[in-house]
């Protein structure tokens, strides 16, 4: 019962105090630090220090003795002049951080933030909340780091607050900022292994009879079309006669046999559950995309996220992965 009130307690005070983080550091593409959003405190050690001067101090009162009184005020002013040096070695910075970024779970997706100062600071730790620590020793002018972050869930993700701290120079005070930007991360599914049931192959094993991992097996095919040429597309394919005569990109497509690409649909595959069920899709997508193979993913009909036009470009991958990243498995069946 004590514990359970502990942490209703504890729940409602984190609630109160980011909801008043909320007001008076709004997000923003770019913050700067000031006395508005630096917060410091002693460190254990620094209050350690303080019990010790106050020791001190009744030490030199109780025997009247001037040379402990006066270290008594020479560590006090150590201390206070620390405090402020603390604050002013965070003064000043200007972080910048916005974006959309992607990347698989459990690995790790670096997160650019731009740190520029006027003067030399040094010594931070930086991490966004419940992420892995990046320490920088110094910071000159300008320069660009990468926060790693992972996540154990697909789907997409808001960022919780980027916090930046600091102990320089004697770690009597921790001195930190909590700062909320505008990222978002989309963490595509684990790929799960399965077989192709297009071809009934397993596609590791189509790949390695392929050269350099590209399936060249539609060379000499009748041709179809032209398409406009779309980014990470083979440049093998582009209607390089047009582009010689000034007209724009384009890509030949040819008549393809069923074999050459594949329509992948989420009811196809093999697990029980449907969150396997997306990482087998993945799993298939990404063979496909390595093969060189046209491909689409079907979705259930009530889903938004759908990716269904035959492609193999690297902007048809990032497409399908997403809508694998933020499917809706509620309602399947319909």
């Amino acid at each position: 019962m004590l514990l359970r009130f502990k942490k209703t307690i504890y729940h409602f005070a984190n609630q109160q105090f980011n909801a008043w983080l909320n007001r008076r550091m709004p997000s923003k593409t770019k913050q700067r630090l000031s006395q508005n959003n630096i917060f410091i405190l002693p460190t254990r050690f620094g209050l350690a220090f303080i019990v010790f001067i106050f020791l001190l101090f009744i030490l030199g009162t109780n025997y009247q003795n001037n040379l402990i009184i006066i270290m008594c005020y020479l560590f006090s002013s150590l201390f206070i002049s620390t405090m402020f040096y603390s604050y002013f070695n965070m003064a000043g910075l200007n972080i910048t951080a916005t974006g959309v970024y992607n990347g698989f779970i459990q690995e790790k997706i670096l997160i650019p933030v731009d740190i520029s100062s006027q003067t030399f600071k040094q010594t931070f730790v930086i991490h966004f909340l419940n992420h892995p620590n990046v320490k920088l020793s110094s910071v000159k002018q300008h320069q660009t780091i990468s926060v790693p972050v992972k996540f154990s869930s697909r789907g997409r993700h808001s960022l919780n607050r980027l916090v930046i701290k600091s102990e320089y120079p004697l770690g009597l005070f921790k001195c930190w900022t909590k700062l909320k930007f505008d990222i978002d991360v989309i963490c595509y599914p684990k790929p799960l292994k399965c077989v192709d049931f297009s071809t009934g192959l397993d596609l590791d094993d189509t790949n390695k009879k392929s050269s350099g991992g590209i399936n060249q097996s539609n060379k000499g095919e009748d041709f179809y079309e032209l398409k406009p040429y779309l980014k990470g597309e083979p440049l093998s394919h582009v209607a390089w006669k047009h582009v010689a005569k000034g007209d724009v990109w384009q890509t030949k497509h040819h008549s393809q046999p069923q074999s050459h690409y594949n329509v992948l649909n989420i009811n196809d595959m093999p697990s029980h559950s449907w969150e396997d069920k997306i990482s087998n899709l993945c799993y298939l997508v990404l063979q496909n995309h390595h093969a060189g193979k046209e491909y689409s993913i079907q979705l259930p009909r009530h889903n938004e996220n759908k990716a269904t036009e035959l492609n193999s470009s690297e902007q048809h991958l990032k497409q399908c992965l997403t809508a694998l990243a933020t499917f809706d498995s509620v309602d399947k069946s319909h």
